[in-house]
């Protein structure tokens, strides 16, 4: 589940206009497999599916994100559609002391979204869009940019237009485009499908808990 998770996320994150780099589906052919070598990497690939997912790397000059860095005002909007993501998606693995964002000058790149989906294991479980769904984003340090948000004079309408414009159509395209050979984790795809069409419908749910949980 975790490759579909991530190929789901990069796809949402695109059409949001979220700076995440551009992703891939990737193959790894038996023969290609063979020729890895490592022993023990070759080993796990081969036992691993013939198809995995990637990006492309951001670059050497990219810097991952650390506390001391300051929001600019030219980075803000982005900060704050990546704490909407995050907090839609139910991913809770963009926190202080693992920050999966890189930086360079105002630019930003998020990366690894494998922990998100995962809202039907949680016991009692609440949706973002209802109070209290995201009652954790209100603590200090369970998200990269909670604080320096919380200093910020928001605008949430950008964000809103972009959830709002997602069609039925393209969200199901995130899960008909991933490869037949993750099938066997097609119901949590559907889940995961199911959380973004809601978030959706809830958009103005989802922004007054985010603006809750900032205050």
């Amino acid at each position: 589940m975790h490759l579909a998770r991530e190929a789901i996320a990069a796809c949402l994150a695109g059409d949001l206009g979220l700076p995440v780099p551009q992703p891939f589906l990737v193959d790894l052919p038996p023969a290609w497999v063979a020729a890895v070598p490592d022993a023990d990497i070759r080993a796990a690939m081969a036992a691993s599916l013939p198809v995995a997912f990637g990006s492309r790397l951001a670059g050497p000059q990219f810097a991952t994100w650390n506390p001391g860095i300051a929001l600019r005002p030219e980075m803000m909007e982005a900060a704050l559609g990546i704490f909407v993501f995050d907090a839609i998606i139910q991913n809770d693995d963009r926190r202080e002391g693992n920050a999966n964002c890189l930086v360079l000058g105002e630019h930003l790149r998020i990366i690894d979204h494998e922990l998100a989906f995962a809202h039907r294991l949680i016991i009692g479980w609440k949706p973002p869009w209802q109070l209290g769904g995201l009652q954790g984003l209100a603590n200090p340090g369970a998200h990269i940019f909670r604080d320096k948000l919380r200093r910020a004079a928001l605008n949430f309408d950008p964000i809103r237009a972009a959830w709002a414009a997602l069609s039925d159509g393209r969200i199901e395209g995130y899960a008909s485009a991933l490869p037949a050979e993750w099938a066997s984790v097609a119901a949590e795809a559907a889940a995961a499908i199911r959380l973004i069409k809601d978030a959706r419908d809830h958009i103005d749910g989802c922004l007054n808990e985010i603006k809750r949980v900032l205050a």
